[in-house]
């Protein structure tokens, strides 16, 4: 998968439900039977996507960030608040911490406020910056493109299997952990879509400002392709330089 995914791509994998990759063993195994080995796998894989999605809006609201230096304070006030109450979250959830339904929903408003802005209104002292913040978001343009073929099914699969074992004594206390994931990720699923589609807007915007100020813009080295939370935050790192 290239890291040009388009518009249609996520419109689509979300009508269709894309299946899941491999690497979670398909949901359908833990659908049946109802007992606590598949409500572990389900917590395991819902663990799994919101830690890779974490890490990709991490990276894009920093790189957000960054680029709005390029821009009047007072033009962009609005979006510094938001993506600022994401980190306050992010601070408090720590370094290990996923993110949660409200921090999704303030990076897609942060995203969707920012698509709207005039390129012609930059500061050319301040230029330099977009170079950076586009390679940053092309990856978690990237990454968001991957996640967004994973939510629809689980949060789709998930509900089939809260159902199955909700009866079941032995596991109840897992169901509580189960909705607090599908719920988040359900929030991700309606998030990512549009955020995806603002990102590529504003690594428009960064582009014009780049053209017109000669700044290097380019893509990154790494390619996603997997949901791998692990490869994603090395590609981070190495993105970040």
């Amino acid at each position: 998968m290239s890291r040009k995914f388009s518009a249609a791509f996520i419109a689509m994998a979300l009508a269709i439900g894309a299946p899941v990759h491999a690497q979670f063993g398909g949901f359908g195994s833990m659908l049946s039977g109802g007992g606590g080995g598949e409500a572990d796998k389900l917590i395991a894989s819902g663990v799994t996507i919101i830690s890779f999605t974490t890490i990709a809006t991490d990276l894009a609201v920093s790189s957000a960030m960054q680029m709005l230096e390029a821009f009047p304070p007072e033009k962009v006030a609005a979006i510094r608040e938001k993506f600022s109450k994401y980190n306050e979250i992010k601070a408090a959830r720590g370094t290990d911490g996923q993110i949660d339904s409200d921090s999704a929903t303030l990076a897609s408003e942060g995203f969707s406020e920012m698509e709207k802005l005039d390129p012609k209104s930059y500061r050319k002292e301040k230029a330099q910056v977009v170079g950076p913040a586009y390679t940053k978001l092309g990856l978690a343009l990237a990454a968001d493109a991957v996640a967004a073929t994973q939510l629809p099914t689980f949060v789709s699969s998930g509900a089939k299997t809260i159902s199955s074992i909700g009866s079941n004594p032995a596991v109840l206390l897992k169901v509580g952990k189960l909705k607090t994931i599908i719920g988040t990720v359900g929030v991700l699923a309606k998030s990512i879509p549009s955020q995806y589609k603002s990102i590529q807007t504003v690594r428009a915007i960064a582009k014009k400002i780049g053209e017109s100020e000669s700044v290097t813009i380019g893509e990154p080295k790494t390619t996603i392709t997997a949901l791998d939370p692990k490869l994603l935050a090395a590609d981070v790192k190495e993105v970040e330089g």
